[in-house]
């Protein structure tokens, strides 16, 4: 029961992320629960995006399953992966 409660956190975590940067995420497209696509907005380089975004995610993370954020710019041709939390299940092991 205590793992459900964890996934419910993942969309409140991607709505965190939507409010601190507007202007830069188009929406976002879950593959499968831990696998989600960030849709990046027009103009917007996923390696830009990958070095605002790291340094303040970390601080936004409210749960521990594993997940991989992946930055498709707009152009469909960009696409950068953004592990997180990798090392929780080690750690809480």
């Amino acid at each position: 029961m205590e793992k459900n409660l964890e996934y419910i956190k993942i969309p409140n975590f991607l709505n965190r992320m939507r409010k601190e940067w507007p202007g830069m995420i188009d929406r976002f497209e879950f593959k499968t629960p831990t696998v989600i696509y960030v849709h990046l907005k027009e103009g917007i380089s996923s390696i830009d995006f990958l070095g605002r975004l790291s340094k303040k995610v970390e601080r936004m993370i409210d749960f521990t399953i594993p997940i991989i954020l992946y930055h498709v710019e707009r152009d469909g041709m960009s696409l950068r992966s953004h592990p997180i939390n990798w090392y929780s299940t080690i750690e809480n092991a």
